[in-house]
């Protein structure tokens, strides 16, 4: 149950979301379909937060703390500049592949973000982003089954097995890359 537990809190982490909580599970000797959906779940609660409580929050914080005005005006001038044409031109779509493609500084806090910020209707982008979890869930599963399979055979199968990994991210960053090309 502690596995659970941690698998749960993993995901709800802005940093690892569901991409560190399914290896994590998996090697906690989770069941693959418990961790897939527990990982999800908890990747999508914070969405839920971040529309509910994320501006309100984040003004209380900057008014009280000098500091916090700093971080969130970088946070938001960072996120606009990262994503304003892409968003502009591609709307939900975007948010579905920024939360789809298991990168780094992509996912489910950024696209909710970014839907705060672009001001899109909440409803639309929940659904783009929770379709993007769902995806995002199945390909760190199928990654992290097939590493698990490839780590008990020697040499070069082992090898072979890291390159199609490297290979796999390479045309995840590629498609991303053209696909919301500015």
């Amino acid at each position: 149950m502690l596995a659970e537990l941690q698998t749960f809190l993993i995901s709800m982490t802005p940093v690892f979301e569901l991409r560190g909580a399914i290896p994590f599970a998996l090697l906690s000797g989770i069941n693959p379909y418990l961790a897939y959906t527990i990982a999800v779940i908890g990747n999508i609660i914070p969405v839920f937060l971040i529309f509910g409580f994320f501006v309100s929050v984040s003004k209380w914080l900057s008014a009280k703390f000098g500091i916090m005005k700093t971080f969130f005006d970088f946070l938001f001038l960072r996120t606009r500049n990262d994503y304003q044409k892409r968003i502009e031109k591609y709307g939900y779509f975007a948010l579905f592949i920024f939360t789809a493609i298991p990168l780094p500084i992509t996912g489910a806090w950024t696209a909710s973000l970014a839907a705060i910020l672009f001001r899109l209707s909440y409803k639309k982008a929940m659904i783009a982003i929770i379709c993007g979890v769902l995806l995002a869930g199945k390909i760190v599963m199928a990654i992290t089954l097939i590493g698990l399979e490839v780590k008990d055979y020697q040499g070069a199968q082992i090898v072979g097995g890291l390159i199609v990994l490297i290979l796999f991210f390479y045309l995840m960053h590629y498609i991303k890359k053209h696909t919301l090309k500015q």
